[in-house]
């Protein structure tokens, strides 16, 4: 007997930790004091994965949303029924395919002990996720011959959240979790300056604004501040 699939529900979908828009705040920053000890080369390696990891952080984050807002739908109060769950799965892929491009991209950090630690402790959940966005990737040519075979040929959260499917594949989603919250660690690490553990913050435009100074030494030696 053929049982109807449960919709997910946020509370198997945890909430991301890591303060990826303070770190790209703190990005933004640094251009105008930059590190003479980095070289160009360096400059745009953690320019690049921190745009990826913020990408896939936002990603994720954008589909837990979208679930919560299911949870939270009222038809009585919302005029009718309200389907964000069909936004979701455009959300997980782009989230699948933009963290599998860090982690890609981490394991070549050779130099860096925090992305070794990071790629060894995730070892069987990289490969996981390396199986989904590969079958993924191949999707257009399997749909169009008739072979996509069992399963959803979309990227969803199955199990009511607990994980996520692509056809046959399968991952936990706390284990998507925990890899986005790892790379963003190894990301943060190449960042000294900015603090790890610092409490998450908004995302948003940036704003810069500048103020200036002016001492004024009249003829008697008084000196007086302008601005």
């Amino acid at each position: 007997m053929n049982t109807v699939p449960k919709l997910p529900t946020v509370k198997y979908i945890p909430d991301l930790l890591g303060n990826i828009e303070g770190l790209k705040r703190h990005s933004f920053i640094s251009v105008f004091v930059p590190d003479p000890a980095l070289s160009e080369d360096d400059r745009k390696l953690r320019s690049w994965l921190l745009h990826t990891v913020a990408s896939a952080s936002r990603h994720y984050s954008k589909a837990r949303e979208l679930v919560e807002r299911q949870d939270n739908a009222d038809q009585s109060r919302d005029g009718g029924a309200l389907f964000h769950v069909l936004d979701v799965s455009e959300q997980v892929e782009d989230c699948v395919t933009a963290t599998f491009r860090a982690c890609m991209a981490i394991k070549r950090l050779d130099s860096s002990q925090v992305a070794q630690e990071f790629c060894k402790h995730h070892k069987n959940s990289i490969e996981e996720l390396r199986l989904i966005r590969n079958q993924f990737d191949h999707m257009h040519s399997q749909v169009t011959t008739g072979e996509t075979g069992a399963g959803p040929i979309s990227i969803i959260f199955a199990d009511e959240g607990k994980s996520i499917k692509f056809r046959k594949l399968s991952m936990e989603t706390s284990a998507l979790h925990s890899i986005i919250n790892g790379a963003f660690r190894v990301v943060a690490s190449l960042y000294p300056a900015f603090d790890v553990n610092s409490a998450k913050e908004a995302g948003g435009p940036m704003k810069l604004t500048i103020s200036a100074s002016i001492t004024v030494t009249d003829a008697d030696g008084t000196q007086r501040q302008i601005g």
